[in-house]
């Protein structure tokens, strides 16, 4: 059955789907909390054990970010963490890493952020000693 395209579509010459017949689901609010609060535990991590202050947002996809340094961002989805480190793979192309425990990403996201610090991963124990004197 040969269906004649409607005239003044714009897509009916290319043959391709018209942008406002195409739909992108939402995320759920239940799928974008987990992220934030996901997203919100690694901060408090990278805080508490490593002295690293570090910004949550929400992104369209339902997804989040945290922010640790300039070119240095982790991602969830409320389940796992993913980032690109500082260092290039063997191939040359940026290293993709991933994580689904809380503890193992803090740890590797703070060698990262000393790596592009310039300086050895401290935890926040040791930054207190440096800072703080006796009482």
């Amino acid at each position: 059955m040969n269906v004649a395209p409607h005239q003044g579509d714009p897509m009916s010459r290319r043959g391709g789907v018209s942008p406002s017949r195409t739909r992108v689901a939402a995320p759920s609010a239940d799928t974008e909390s987990r992220a934030v609060a996901r997203a919100t535990d690694l901060t408090v991590v990278l805080g508490e054990v490593y002295g690293i202050s570090a910004d949550v947002h929400t992104l369209r996809s339902g997804n989040a970010v945290v922010s640790l340094y300039h070119g240095l961002l982790a991602y969830t989805d409320g389940e796992r963490f993913w980032w690109t480190g500082p260092r290039l793979s063997d191939s040359g192309a940026p290293a993709l890493s991933s994580e689904l425990t809380l503890p193992v990403a803090a740890e590797q996201l703070a060698k990262h952020y000393a790596i592009l610090r310039g300086e050895p991963p401290r935890l926040a124990d040791e930054l207190m000693t440096d800072h703080a004197g006796p009482v």
